[in-house]
C-alpha cells in the first residue's frame, strides 16, 4: 500500500483490479473499432458501487471522497483500455457537481442513477473561437419568464451520443469587465441529444477511443430556470470548484495509463531474450523504465496530496495542476519508453503500448493545456506577471 492508506484502500483496490482483469484488450479493441460505449463495463463498475464512490449514502453512494476515486481510476486505467478516463464526466462533472451544487430536488432525481450507472452525463463548455478562455465564451442564454432560450455553438465535446443528461456552461450577462467572472449560468439539459434545438456534427479525431467528438449547435434552446446549477450568473466558481477534481481524475487516469505502460515494459523485457538474456538485463532497455517508473510515483504523490486537501475542504489548486502536469508528462514517457522496448512490435495493438501512448499523449492538452497549468503556477502561486 502507498503510504497513508488504509485497509479500505486496498480492498478498493482489490476491487478495482479485478473488474479491470475481466475486461481484456480485446473487449476495449472491439469497442473502440465500433465506438459503441462498454455498457458491461460501466455496469460491473456501478453494481460495485464505484460509480457513486464520492455520492452520499443517503442517494445511493458510497460517500467516500476523491482519494478513493482517484485510486479507483488509477486502478482502473493500469488494468487496461484507460478505462479510468469514463470517470470523469459523469461521477465528477454530473456526480461531484451536483452534490455539492445542486438543490435538493436535483440531488434526488440525479445522484441515484449516476451512482446505479443509470445516468450518463456529456459536459458542454468548450467553444471555437474562446479555447481555453472560458470568459470569453458566446453561447448565451437570454431569459423569458422562467425560461432561457439558448444559442450558440460548442466544440470537441465528447460522449453526447451516449449522454442522458448535458452539463452546459452558458452566458446569462454579457461580459463585464468590472466583474469578468460573472454572467456565466450552468444548466442541466436532460436527453441532449433528442431535445429540440441541439444539433450535432461529428468531428473527425485521430485518437482512438469509444466516444465520438462533437460539434454542437444550439439554436433556440429552451431550459428552465429550475434547471440552473448553482446561481444563475455565478458558475464560474461553480465550475472551477469542479475543475479541480476533473485535474485530479485527469492525473490519476494519466498515472494509471503510465504504470500500465510500464508493466507491459517490464514483462516484455523479461521475457524477450537477445544474444542470450533477457533484453531488460541492458541498461538502455532498463533504466529509462525505472526512471520513468520514479517519475510516476511522485506524480501519485503530489496527487494523493491534492485529493485529501479536496476531501479536507482546503484549496488544492496548486497539486490539482501540479499533479495534471507531472501525471500526462511522466505518463506520455513512459508509453513512449515502453513502445521503444517492445522494438516493432511496439507499433502493434497486439501489444497495446502505441495505443495507450495516443492516449496519454492527449493528457498534455486536454482536458487543459500543459501550458495553462504552467501559467497558472507562474501568476498564483510564483507571483509572476500574467502572461496570457
Amino acid at each position: 500500500m502507498a503510504r497513508g492508506e488504509t485497509d479500505l484502500h486496498e480492498m478498493i483496490r482489490e476491487s478495482v483490479r479485478g473488474i479491470a482483469s475481466d475486461f481484456d484488450k480485446t473487449y476495449w479493441r472491439e469497442h473502440i473499432e465500433e465506438e459503441e460505449f462498454p455498457e458491461e463495463y460501466w455496469q460491473a463498475l456501478a453494481d460495485d458501487g464505484w460509480l457513486g464512490v464520492t455520492i452520499p449514502e443517503e442517494y445511493g453512494g458510497e460517500g467516500l471522497g476523491m482519494l478513493e476515486m482517484s485510486i479507483i481510476i488509477e486502478e482502473l486505467s493500469r488494468g487496461g483500455g484507460q478505462g479510468g478516463i469514463i470517470f470523469v464526466l459523469t461521477p465528477v462533472f454530473g456526480g461531484i457537481g451536483i452534490q455539492r451544487h445542486g438543490t435538493a430536488e436535483q440531488k434526488e432525481a440525479y445522484l441515484p442513477k449516476i451512482a446505479d450507472g443509470e445516468m450518463k452525463f456529456c459536459m458542454a463548455l468548450t467553444e471555437p473561437a474562446a479555447g481555453t478562455n472560458t470568459l470569453n465564451i458566446q453561447t448565451f442564454a437570454d431569459r423569458e419568464g422562467d425560461e432561457f432560450v439558448v444559442n450558440g455553438q460548442k466544440t470537441f465535446i465528447s460522449g453526447v451520443e451516449n449522454a442522458d443528461a448535458m452539463l452546459l456552461v452558458s452566458r446569462t450577462s454579457e461580459f463585464d469587465e468590472s466583474n469578468p467572472t460573472g454572467g456565466v449560468t450552468l444548466f442541466l439539459v436532460d436527453d441532449p441529444v433528442e431535445r429540440d434545438g441541439i444539433s450535432l456534427s461529428e468531428l473527425d479525431t485521430a485518437v482512438p477511443w469509444f466516444e465520438k467528438q462533437y460539434q454542437i449547435q444550439f439554436d433556440d434552446l429552451r431550459v428552465s430556470e429550475e434547471d440552473i446549477l448553482g446561481t444563475e450568473d455565478g458558475g464560474l466558481y461553480l465550475l472551477w470548484d469542479t475543475l479541480n477534481t476533473e485535474r485530479l481524475a485527469g492525473a490519476a487516469s494519466a498515472l494509471g495509463g503510465g504504470l500500465r505502460a510500464i508493466d507491459l515494459a517490464v514483462d516484455y523485457a523479461n521475457d524477450r531474450n537477445v544474444f542470450g538474456q533477457p533484453i531488460g538485463a541492458h541498461q538502455a532497455i532498463q533504466h529509462p523504465i525505472a526512471e520513468s517508473y520514479a517519475k510516476l510515483m511522485a506524480a501519485r504523490e503530489i496527487l494523493y496530496k491534492g485529493a485529501n486537501k479536496w476531501d479536507d475542504d482546503e484549496d488544492c489548486g496548486l497539486e490539482a495542476n501540479v499533479a495534471k502536469l507531472l501525471a500526462s508528462r511522466a505518463g506520455t514517457e513512459a508509453a513512449d519508453r515502453a513502445i521503444q522496448a517492445h522494438g516493432g512490435n511496439g507499433f502493434t495493438h497486439e501489444y497495446e503500448v502505441y495505443d495507450i501512448w495516443q492516449n496519454l499523449r492527449l493528457t498534455q492538452t486536454a482536458p487543459v493545456s500543459n501550458e495553462m497549468v504552467l501559467n497558472y503556477i507562474g501568476e498564483h502561486e510564483l507571483g509572476m506577471p500574467r502572461s496570457y
